[in-house]
């Protein structure tokens, strides 16, 4: 119960443009990083906490979204009153 989430479980290959995109957006982080002083470290780290934060909120409501969806087109597919009703 309650286990219902996303599937962490994929694999990317070494070329594929996934693990090229995240590569590139780390070494991008590190080089801006690596010219910022303390206090700007510092906001930068928020900025990019609450992004994830965003990131996280918006996945998670596009899968409720999706399941919700799902669930209510195999209840009008596999209903009695529905016309496909009779051929399940």
């Amino acid at each position: 119960m309650g286990n219902i989430g996303f599937d962490t479980t994929g694999y990317y290959s070494q070329d594929s443009p996934f693990v090229k995109a995240a590569k590139k957006k780390a070494a991008n982080m590190e080089a801006l990083k690596a010219t910022l002083d303390d206090s700007q470290k510092e906001l930068f780290n928020g900025y990019v906490d609450a992004q994830g934060d965003i990131e996280h909120i918006t996945r998670y409501n596009t899968f409720i979204s999706a399941l919700k969806f799902g669930t209510l087109f195999m209840l009008e597919l596999l209903s009695d009153n529905g016309k496909y009703g009779e051929d399940c």
